[in-house]
């Protein structure tokens, strides 16, 4: 047993590698556990684990490439997006800063609770992580875990976001166990019939949005509209008017699919512009626009 203490100490010590995951190979074993299975099975979670730091350490290093400017290369020219996509495997902007935005608050999870949480947790208290502090989130989902653990409950993403819902409120939950209920999507609401002299929905009730582009440094910029067809003062991108129609359909679809996928609608949302503002999307509206 002493020898079997030594060893797991001496695992913990060393940086882990491929090499300590046990081979897989069939074996008809029953009965509790032995020392070195459960020593086998640490390994495994150590290997879990590790797959998770791994990911928040990604996030640290392309802050620290863009923060640094260590981006621009031996000439001094290169920007962000080809930074990208000749190191990162033409990983977009988007979805860098998408990372760089939750590294911070999933190492202190970590370093917290002692282990690292999925990425739909981080993501659904990674805003208001921002505003109230990645430790005191992070006390907190470690407390939601482990009464969790009590319960007997799971801890998935809708219960992640309960909690966000009430630390962005600035509403500390009295008793965890109110936040394993399941999120209720509110009812749609039913539609108004338009005034008689009133234009339709979508003509006369435009939302504004914001065009961005990319600088020539590979940073984001914004650009005032005024045109109609998309374009400000002399033919430059901008500003443009969506529909009330369209955000009530967009809101609909992506409140069906986050519950689906039993996600918060937030979270879908997030996951929508990252794909919206992917490099790919331009190519595929590319090839629709005319048919």
């Amino acid at each position: 047993m002493a020898d079997d203490r030594a060893l797991g100490r001496r695992d913990r010590a060393r940086a882990f590698v491929p090499e300590l995951i046990p081979e897989p190979q069939d074996l008809d074993r029953t009965g509790p556990l032995d020392a070195k299975e459960q020593q086998q099975l640490e390994r495994i979670h150590a290997a879990r684990d590790h797959h998770q730091a791994a990911k928040w350490m990604r996030g640290k290093a392309l802050d620290a490439a863009f923060r640094r400017r260590l981006f621009r290369g031996e000439d001094g020219q290169r920007t962000r997006q080809q930074y990208l996509d000749a190191e990162w495997d033409g990983m977009s902007e988007s979805a860098a800063y998408l990372e760089i935005k939750e590294w911070r608050l999933a190492a202190q999870i970590a370093a917290t609770f002692e282990r690292p949480a999925p990425d739909s947790h981080v993501r659904a208290l990674v805003d208001v992580a921002e505003k109230q502090g990645h430790e005191a989130v992070a006390r907190w989902y470690a407390e939601l875990r482990q009464r969790g653990q009590q319960l007997g409950r799971r801890v998935t993403a809708d219960v992640v976001a309960n909690l966000a819902d009430f630390l962005r409120t600035g509403t500390e939950p009295e008793r965890l166990e109110a936040l394993f209920v399941p999120r209720q999507l509110p009812p749609a609401k039913p539609r108004k019939p338009t005034p008689a002299g009133r234009a339709k929905r979508g003509a006369g009730e435009p939302v504004t949005g914001t065009v961005v582009t990319h600088g020539q440094d590979g940073s984001f910029q914004n650009f005032g509209m005024s045109g109609a067809d998309g374009t400000g003062p002399a033919g430059q991108p901008g500003r443009w008017t969506l529909s009330a129609e369209h955000v009530d359909r967009l809101s609909a679809w992506i409140a069906d699919g986050a519950s689906a996928a039993s996600i918060a609608p937030d979270h879908a949302a997030d996951l929508l512009l990252q794909a919206l503002t992917d490099d790919t999307f331009q190519h595929w509206i590319g090839t629709r626009a005319w048919t």
